[in-house]
């Protein structure tokens, strides 16, 4: 009876809510895996067991049969971060793209020996289904694949795959896989991912940030590089003026961080009337409320990042320690939200919170002029050129040199 009410209320959300026939499979599917997923992991069913179903059952017929086959590979786990929001905002364009790439696009879950996958992210408004890599072996029509990693599974992946894994993609006539360098402080040395080239010669690399693009880093990894940034459309979420900002203070996550819990305490003891939330599994509509409503924005992490951006674009100001990994150049650091380590951090950051909420002149010049900077690197438009470059190939810097790599003793 249970199943029957669910089923009932999956084709009733359906209706009203689909406007297409795959819509209404698509939002019957995100309601079965959340159901039915959550109670047969009671019952003792391996919670993967639903996502597995789903996916064997929806795989698509235009993939099976495809003859050149794009695969955006995902980590395992239903979760949201701004990476995987810019995996799923990459295969979207690159899916509307494909009158000038000819390929099919997939996303995937990397492989994984004890089977850990999903079917659909709930964390963000997206139209994809996953699928697991697995799954590959059955598209023998395949002749050109090309993989788009993110960059922490460069060292691994080749080990990760199964002999069939690997057996279907030495049968392909082409193979590519390219590196969606979105941290560098992730990316693996060149050394430690040279297991790729034993699946292709035909590796390189996408980069996310203007600080660690260039000849430099293309030499260093060996890898023809291209600018890729990641670009995330707030059109849909109106920004705010100071004099509609509360007392809110949002922050990163970034549990790693050594001065994070030091300044939250300074926080809660210097600025007793403001409220402190933490980013942490939520939905992007609702980070993007907070970051609305909010007046500061703290990140703990890289910096240059979307807990200081998304903000910065919703009228209010975004505070971090300056980064010159992630910020594109050393002008950044002159701006009073900006930190020149984290001691002084922790010695600047009340002051300054104090200071800019006194003055809404001073806080409304300051985001102006970091609006500004953010909108010369980021468009939707030169956005969608660089994934159409790199679709197609095209590369903007090639190494000079190839990569000496170290000795085994």
């Amino acid at each position: 009876m249970y199943f029957k009410v669910v089923r009932l209320y999956a084709n009733f959300v359906a209706a009203m809510c689909g406007r297409s026939k795959q819509q209404r499979r698509e939002i019957r599917a995100g309601i079965y895996e959340s159901t039915f997923g959550k109670l047969l992991t009671q019952f003792g069913v391996h919670a993967n067991a639903p996502s597995v179903s789903l996916q064997n059952e929806y795989f698509p017929k235009n993939v099976i049969k495809s003859k050149r086959l794009m695969v955006i590979v995902v980590p395992e786990g239903n979760f949201m971060s701004g990476g995987i929001f810019s995996m799923f905002s990459i295969a979207n364009q690159m899916r509307r793209l494909k009158g000038d790439h000819g390929y099919e696009v997939i996303m995937m879950t990397r492989p994984m020996k004890n089977g850990s996958t999903y079917f659909r992210n709930s964390h963000f408004r997206n139209s994809e289904n996953v699928f697991r890599f697995e799954q590959l072996v059955h598209c023998d029509s395949v002749q050109d694949v090309y993989i788009h990693l993110p960059e922490y599974l460069a060292e691994t992946f080749y080990d990760d795959l199964s002999d069939n894994e690997r057996s279907w993609l030495s049968n392909r006539e082409t193979v590519r896989i390219n590196l969606l360098n979105q941290n560098i402080q992730l990316m693996p040395e060149a050394e430690d991912f040279q297991s790729l080239y034993n699946l292709t010669p035909n590796v390189t690399q996408s980069v996310a940030h203007h600080s660690y693009f260039g000849q430099e880093f293309s030499d260093k990894y060996g890898l023809p590089t291209l600018l890729l940034p990641a670009y995330t459309d707030l059109s849909e979420f109106p920004g705010s003026d100071f004099c509609m900002k509360e007392k809110l203070i949002i922050y990163s996550p970034d549990e790693e961080a050594s001065h994070r819990q030091e300044c939250l305490d300074l926080l809660r003891k210097e600025l007793p009337d403001f409220k402190l939330v933490e980013i942490r599994d939520i939905p992007f509509e609702e980070y993007m409320d907070l970051a609305t409503r909010c007046m500061f924005s703290i990140s703990f992490g890289e910096g240059f990042d979307g807990y200081v951006a998304q903000p910065i674009y919703q009228g209010g100001l975004g505070m971090t320690v300056f980064n010159k990994e992630f910020f594109p150049d050393e002008d950044y650091a002159k701006f009073p939200v900006f930190f020149e380590s984290e001691k002084e951090m922790l010695q600047e950051l009340v002051p300054t919170i104090r200071r800019l909420m006194k003055d809404p002149a001073e806080f409304r010049q300051v985001n102006r002029e970091l609006l500004s900077r953010y909108e010369e690197l980021y468009s939707f438009e030169e956005y969608v050129q660089q994934i159409r470059k790199l679709a197609l190939k095209e590369f903007e810097v090639f190494p000079g040199a190839p990569v000496q790599l170290k000795k085994s003793a």
